[in-house]
């Protein structure tokens, strides 16, 4: 079986990641970077999509969700049942109110244009739940704290982790936004660490493919002590 692929993209780096399945099948988490890059690089590996997963629902992890969901409108939409405010009827609005409640100017001014063009986003076909297994591979593991509705999947198989913005290479996702929680993401971390230490990791931005062990001893010194 193929390994996975990550493609990197959108307004704040954003990785996007196809995990190829049995019956070269796959599915994509965070659907950030262009549509047509995304199909293109399924297409080159001969994989047909099935679903589509979002680790959270902040909107640098679904820039590309409704592009991608008419290409490949067989793909089921995933997310916690807890972020699923983040689809739907206005989803886009709500999105655009809440990166402009941040002050961070370049942020909702570069997502303007979509807010305008497109202000729905599609509705989850199904919601990603504590301890189930997706496509008998993948355990969903639920992490709040960076948002309420965070999860992480896990392979224990293959000793691979996708850890959306719980987990960073040397770092953790901010709890400054709506729905975040220090303590809650502390107790999220802590439970990722128990993991075994070789696992990869396969974060939501910057560098992937790293070891739980490589990281260990920064975040614990740098947050976990707090």
């Amino acid at each position: 079986m193929k390994d996975i692929f990550c493609l990197t993209g959108g307004v704040l780096g954003t990785n996007t990641y196809i995990v190829p399945l049995a019956n070269n099948e796959c599915f994509v988490v965070d659907p950030a970077v262009d549509a047509e890059r995304i199909a293109e690089k399924i297409a080159s590996a001969g994989l047909r999509l099935t679903a589509i997963l979002l680790t959270h629902g902040h909107y640098d992890h679904m820039e590309s969700l409704q592009e991608l969901s008419l290409l490949y409108p067989q793909a089921k939409i995933a997310i916690h049942s807890e972020d699923a405010k983040s689809l739907g009827k206005d989803a886009l609005l709500r999105h655009y109110a809440e990166f402009a409640s941040t002050g961070l100017v370049q942020l909702y001014a570069a997502f303007q244009g979509d807010f305008e063009k497109k202000p729905h986003l599609p509705e989850a076909d199904f919601f990603l739940k504590e301890g189930e297994v997706f496509e008998n591979e993948w355990l969903v593991l639920h992490t709040p704290g960076h948002t309420r509705g965070c999860v992480c999947l896990y392979n224990e198989k293959k000793k691979q982790l996708l850890s959306g913005d719980t987990l960073f290479y040397m770092g953790w996702g901010r709890t400054d936004l709506e729905g975040g929680d220090q303590r809650a993401l502390q107790t999220s971390l802590k439970r990722l660490f128990d993991l075994p230490s070789e696992t990869k990791v396969f974060p939501g931005h910057e560098q992937y493919g790293f070891s739980l062990a490589e990281t260990n001893a920064s975040v614990t010194r740098g947050f976990l002590t707090i």
